[in-house]
């Protein structure tokens, strides 16, 4: 999640918001990362590969306790799974089981956000599948392990784990898995804000699925080509793709899948400002998971209805629902999900004006994305912790705080994160009344954004250098750029923010209007 907190607020305060985070769930491991108030943005993880190698029809020794595994691991009972798989491990075992077992493991150990457990046991099987020149097994093990890499925000290496994976699984014309690692490519390249080559491998995976009539991985990569429509802003066209997803989802009876694309139409109209239509989405989730006993889906849709209800400012509500998000995510052993409901416990307190208590949750966060080497998520909760300082007036630690958080953005090439950044350091040297030092960064903000498509945040990019041209008194430049943000607004349907931008605008103008009234009355 980005750190993207500069939105208009008036015509003389560039306003920090801090962000708050929810995972929401999304097909193919998605996470959709959400702001507290009022923006939001999608992003996108991986699909770990699965592997069985004959466990189903192992002898009885091996298969029962594999089966006992299976039956746990469905109930997200993950601690438990990775029990009965470690009992597999018989002298009867063969190279390619082991493989098999490793990789089943490692998954339960992503689960629960362990990722250097999870790596480990990925490299067992990959040292496991060479062993027994199990090609199919070894394709499995590198694509996760690119996986971990991605979580790391080591992009290079995960590409170069991924692409060996791609053509271990072209080389067997297993068309299946050549999909899956195609969309997992195109999730490295969103994740460097790369949009036009990642729904370029998104288009491939769809192609692909489409052929071999592999219904749910056509809604898989659906939902992943509408997440780029979604960073890029352009919000009905998201709707549109999420909805072929969940129309799909619907037709071979995919529950899970059906509340996933819920939550993320839910998710659009939020963004869209419609928050009637959002809360419903996320309920009839709600509903879907409650039903078929999904838990982590239960507590990725409480979560969400905790950030609508923040958003129409019902604290209470939202305090209760992020609260039972959080316990479950607690229960499963989702670290980063519990990361997630820490921060955005923590900007309830932001805006009851707690700013102790704000801070306490968000370093827990922070404090947990570090133990699990969550280098995205890292990079969020410092940025919040520099908004944090920056609400205190502690401008100097808040600068430090963003600068971390833009040191990580960049070392992992995310340019829709490094974008965030600057526009928060550009924050800080307004609110020192630098002002043209914050038009620099803005301006450089405006050219990420445009250059990786995302209009939402050249939007905010050019509000906020509206508002700093009305500081500096040059109304004429504050309405170019406000007039530039509110059409942007209006053609992605922001509602909130076009009537926002739109009495600014008001506002700036009866400025102008009453300046010239007393210019003429001194003539």
């Amino acid at each position: 999640m980005d750190p993207i907190s500069w939105i208009i607020a008036g015509v003389t305060k560039v306003v920090n918001i801090v962000t708050g985070r929810q995972r929401l769930k999304q097909e193919e491991r998605f996470h959709r990362e959400s702001m507290a108030v009022e923006t939001r943005k999608a992003a996108a993880l991986e699909r770990i590969a699965e592997y069985l190698d004959g466990l189903p029809e192992a002898v009885p020794k091996i298969r029962n306790p594999f089966l006992e595994g299976r039956k746990l691991e469905g109930e997200y009972k993950y601690r438990e799974a990775i029990q009965r798989y470690e009992a597999c491990f018989q002298q009867e075992t063969t190279a390619s089981q082991r493989a098999a077992l490793h990789i089943l493991i490692g998954s339960c150990f992503y689960d629960l956000s362990e990722l250097a457990e999870a790596e480990g046991h990925y490299r067992e099987a990959e040292t496991a599948a060479k062993e027994a020149g199990d090609k199919e097994g070894l394709a499995a093990a590198l694509g996760n392990i690119g996986v971990i890499y991605h979580h790391k925000g080591e992009l290079d290496k995960a590409l170069d784990c991924l692409q060996q994976a791609l053509k271990g699984e072209s080389e067997l014309g297993r068309k299946e898995g050549e999909a899956m690692q195609l969309g997992n490519i195109g999730l490295i390249y969103q994740t460097r804000g790369e949009l036009d080559t990642a729904i370029d491998y998104f288009q491939q995976a769809l192609d692909i699925n489409t052929e071999i009539g592999r219904r749910e991985g056509e809604a898989n990569q659906l939902n992943n080509i509408g997440l780029i429509y979604h960073t890029r802003g352009e919000l009905d066209t998201a709707i549109d793709y999420f909805q072929q997803a969940l129309n799909i989802n619907r037709e071979i009876a995919r529950k899970r899948g059906e509340a996933m694309q819920l939550g993320n139409i839910g998710a659009t109209y939020a963004d869209k400002g419609d928050l009637h239509k959002a809360l419903d989405y996320h309920q009839q989730a709600l509903n879907i998971d409650r039903k078929i006993g999904n838990r982590q889906g239960q507590a990725s849709d409480l979560g969400n209805i905790g950030l609508i209800y923040q958003i129409r400012g019902e604290l209470d509500k939202a305090l209760d629902y992020h609260q039972q998000s959080l316990k479950l995510h607690r229960e499963i052993g989702r670290k980063e999900g519990e990361a997630d409901q820490l921060g955005n416990i923590g900007n309830i307190y932001l805006t009851r004006g707690d700013l102790d208590k704000t801070l306490d949750y968000h370093e827990q966060a922070l404090s947990i994305d570090r133990q699990v080497g969550n280098r995205e998520g890292e990079a969020s909760d410092l940025g919040n912790i520099g908004l944090i300082y920056h609400t205190r007036g502690e401008l100097d630690k808040a600068l430090d705080y963003h600068n971390q958080a833009l040191e990580i953005e960049r070392r992992m090439a995310r340019k829709h994160g490094e974008a965030s950044d600057l526009g928060n350091i550009g924050n800080i040297y307004a609110a020192k009344g630098e002002l043209d030092r914050a038009l620099e960064l803005y301006e450089q903000v405006v050219k990420i954004e445009r250059e990786i498509g995302r209009r939402w945040g050249e939007a905010n990019a050019l509000s906020n250098m509206g508002t700093v041209y009305a500081d500096k008194g040059e109304p004429d430049k504050a309405l170019e750029h406000l007039e530039q943000s509110l059409k942007i607004f209006e053609e992605i349907g922001a509602k909130m923010e076009v009537e926002q931008t739109k009495r600014i605008i008001e506002r700036i103008k009866e400025s102008m209007e009453k300046t010239r009234g007393q210019e003429s009355g001194n003539v």
